[in-house]
């Protein structure tokens, strides 16, 4: 895969990530965007850590999560002063179901991906609510080779 993930951080930096109190910072994107890696490097770029959404789903093949569980990890780390990165494909959605708004939104798009995606209904009706990509603070915009 090619992309200058320290492109993103070096957007980022305005927003104090670093700083005290923690920032939450959501990642968004379509399946296959590359959220998750764009999310890891950040993370360690960034000396805080990712919430991979993905692992919090209730396995019953909905986009539905354990949302106590992110909760719970969220509100810990800020309330430690430390930034915490989440990314998944309705993240706006799942932030808002806790009560919780990102400090900063970057949107991931992936100009090459394909244009199957079996939760394209799903986040058709999430991007007309949440409309992720018009309210980022950062839209990357690449091209992924294998």
């Amino acid at each position: 895969m090619a992309h200058d993930f320290s492109a993103t951080a070096r957007q980022l930096a305005p927003y104090n990530i670093l700083g005290s109190p923690g920032q939450l910072v959501a990642i968004d994107g379509r399946c296959l965007s590359g959220k998750t890696s764009m999310g890891r490097f950040l993370a360690w770029h960034f000396n805080s850590s990712l919430i991979e959404s993905d692992l919090f789903l209730k396995g019953n093949g909905e986009v539905d999560y354990r949302l106590g569980e992110i909760r719970r990890i969220i509100n810990g780390r800020l309330k430690r002063g430390r930034s915490v990165f989440i990314e998944g494909i309705t993240v706006l959605k799942t932030l808002q179901a806790i009560g919780r708004k990102p400090d900063v939104l970057v949107y991931v798009t992936r100009l090459n991906n394909p244009n199957y995606d079996s939760f394209d209904a799903v986040l058709t009706k999430y991007e007309q609510m949440f409309a992720p990509q018009a309210a980022a603070n950062v839209v990357v915009e690449h091209a992924w080779t294998d």
